[in-house]
């Protein structure tokens, strides 16, 4: 059994210096921390919590696990176009963890500091008889009155997708080995995009005054664009041969349109799906460019008929599709297992 780790002495060894240059932080060693927020700015704010065994496998690594927490606060502030300043971390931690694991997932927190931006600004440990919990509170700036809600898109509007969808689904797939594909390459491909998830910070920021709506998709496409559409009174077609997948999730789907269906709602994507009005198609064209990540047009909004899903599939000749209105759920007992 691991030795008791003491609060403040793993406070001071781990996470201090994660805070170290973090404006507003104290060092860690005050009861709160201090945000000043410029003239012009508004401060976006969100917070998730992850739990092992309902939102990640409970033998998956510190470092994936710190990635992962830290990774879908930013997707979060990433839909509203908010460029992160700094987060407050608060940890449970069951009697297993030891000195190592905690070196690990501050060490990987310390390298996505570096890549997108914020710091640490405070937080909270305790121990647990439970599962190992984690809450980030995530803060970002973003131009006063410009933050992308998901309440702004009207009938006619285009509607937009970064990135692929369906990876991450896919990945887990394939780590709880209930997917066998035949290229190592591919199987890796999937798994990483389930462990470390890519927050398009910076795509984001550039869809501020291009974007009518947006929100990150957590839990699947078709739940967060349904999300969107309830936001803003709309609804929403798009077209499945349209919504963008990578080369791995081709290779995995093949012809089987069934599957490509169910990951419409596999969720863990953690990209952007928006919606902006067509007059925008050049410049979000540009900014794809600009910032090397596909946006893909899937689909458009439509006036919503009440009695109607938000969200509407169609396939090639127009021809609606069964794909529910599924996305991933809260409060399941177990990670969930999209088929």
């Amino acid at each position: 059994m691991a030795a008791p780790i003491d609060e403040f002495e793993l406070i001071a060894r781990h996470f201090a210096p994660l805070a170290g240059n973090t404006p507003g932080a104290l060092g860690l060693r005050d009861d709160a921390g201090l945000i000043r927020v410029p003239d012009g700015m508004d401060l976006v704010v969100s917070a998730d919590t992850v739990v092992a065994g309902i939102h990640f496998p409970d033998d998956m690594a510190a470092g994936d696990i710190a990635r992962r927490a830290l990774r879908v606060n930013l997707s979060d502030i990433a839909a509203k176009g908010a460029a992160p300043v700094a987060y407050t971390l608060a940890l449970q931690l069951p009697s297993g963890i030891d000195d190592a694991w905690l070196a690990a997932f501050a060490g990987a927190l310390a390298v996505d500091q570096q890549a997108y931006g914020p710091g640490l600004l405070g937080g909270d440990t305790t121990g647990t008889s439970g599962p190992l919990a984690i809450n980030i509170s995530i803060f970002g700036y973003v131009t006063e009155n410009k933050m992308i809600k998901r309440s702004g898109a009207v009938a006619g509007d285009d509607v937009y997708v970064t990135g692929s969808v369906g990876d991450a689904a896919l990945g887990l797939a394939v780590i709880q080995g209930r997917m066998s594909l035949p290229d190592a390459g591919d199987r890796d491909a999937l798994a990483g995009r389930f462990l470390r998830p890519e927050p398009r910070v910076f795509t984001g920021a550039r869809l501020v005054g291009l974007a009518s709506a947006a929100a990150d998709v957590s839990d699947g496409l078709l739940a967060d664009l349904g999300h969107v559409c309830t936001a803003s009174g709309v609804g929403a077609e798009i077209r499945l041969d349209d919504v963008p997948l990578s080369d791995s999730a081709r290779a995995a789907v093949t012809d089987d349109q069934p599957l490509r269906l169910s990951l419409l709602a596999g969720g863990d994507d953690y990209e952007i799906v928006l919606t902006a009005p067509q007059s925008a198609r050049s410049a979000i064209a540009d900014a794809a460019r600009d910032t090397g990540v596909a946006i893909t047009r899937i689909g458009r909004t439509v006036a919503r008929d009440t009695q109607d899903r938000p969200v509407v599939v169609l396939d090639e000749a127009g021809n609606r599709l069964d794909a529910g209105d599924g996305g991933f759920r809260h409060f399941r007992a177990e990670v969930p297992r999209p088929e």
